[in-house]
């Protein structure tokens, strides 16, 4: 049975923090080391509500410090500063280990939003250099404070950088989440861009997260980020019931597996308040 828009807008939020909480809180025991952390972050598009469960606190960025990047590009290249159709030299010395295809390849010149492309639709660690420094880090960097990402530094332009290492770069679930509602209501990008933008997300290639608790036909823009006991997904989500974005970020779990059930179970709890 259906909820009225009125009484739906009332107590779609009801109890969902507290689920949260109590998600983040619980003691995942032999599966975790020592200091284990779960943060999340969700914001309801069109009410601007957010519910935030250690969502400042800092964690390894992982892949997830590819939107920032994807979000600076696009953002420079709107304000005239650089080309998307700029055309990027991709050598042998470019070829990063990991995700993406571009490790496997030829020698080539590629656009500079193709390489965009490869960095969030297949977390392509090659293509993100490229972009990095393509834009470079000080741009970049520099957007996410302009925007008031307060806690997201990129130190590492290949994502691949792991703890207890000098050059981590970091966000946080709350700081994803501002940027994701940012590209949804393309404040700050022309309607070109953003739909660009939300069309690598769209077309992302790991599902094992918070798309994989919703219905076949709800759409879902993610990134994730993986590193050594670090994982993490962050989306869009767009049901009849309106839009939301989600972070959910782990550290210190044993096993990928687990800590991908936490990142499940989060994504559950929240799509039941827009069914």
């Amino acid at each position: 049975m259906l909820v009225s828009g009125a009484a739906f807008g009332q107590n779609r939020f009801a109890g969902l923090e507290k689920e949260l909480r109590v998600i983040a809180g619980k003691n995942y025991g032999s599966r975790t080391v020592k200091g284990y952390r779960i943060g999340i972050a969700f914001e309801d598009i069109r009410t601007g509500r957010r519910i935030s469960v250690n969502g400042s606190v800092v964690f390894p960025a992982a892949s997830i410090i590819k939107l920032p990047v994807m979000a600076a590009i696009y953002s420079l290249a709107d304000r005239g500063l650089l080309d998307l159709e700029k055309k990027v030299m991709f050598t042998n010395r470019d070829k990063l280990p990991g995700a993406g295809v571009l490790q496997w390849l030829r020698p080539n010149t590629y656009r500079l939003w193709n390489l965009c492309r490869l960095m969030i639709s297949l977390s392509d660690n090659s293509a993100t250099r490229l972009c990095v420094n393509t834009a470079g880090k000080k741009a970049i960097n520099s957007y996410c404070s302009a925007i008031g990402l307060t806690s997201t530094r990129l130190l590492d332009e290949t994502a691949l950088a792991e703890a207890p290492g000098t050059r981590i770069n970091t966000t946080t679930a709350l700081d994803t989440v501002k940027l994701l509602s940012r590209i949804q209501k393309g404040r700050g990008f022309s309607k070109s861009s953003r739909k660009q933008m939300l069309s690598f997300m769209l077309d992302q290639k790991y599902r094992f997260g918070i798309p994989k608790m919703l219905p076949r036909e709800i759409k879902c823009a993610n990134k994730t980020g993986n590193l050594e006991r670090v994982l993490h997904d962050s989306a869009i989500v767009y049901t009849p019931r309106g839009s939301y974005a989600l972070a959910v970020f782990t550290k210190g779990f044993k096993k990928d597996r687990d800590a991908r059930l936490v990142i499940n179970e989060v994504s559950a709890a929240v799509y039941r308040r827009y069914r």
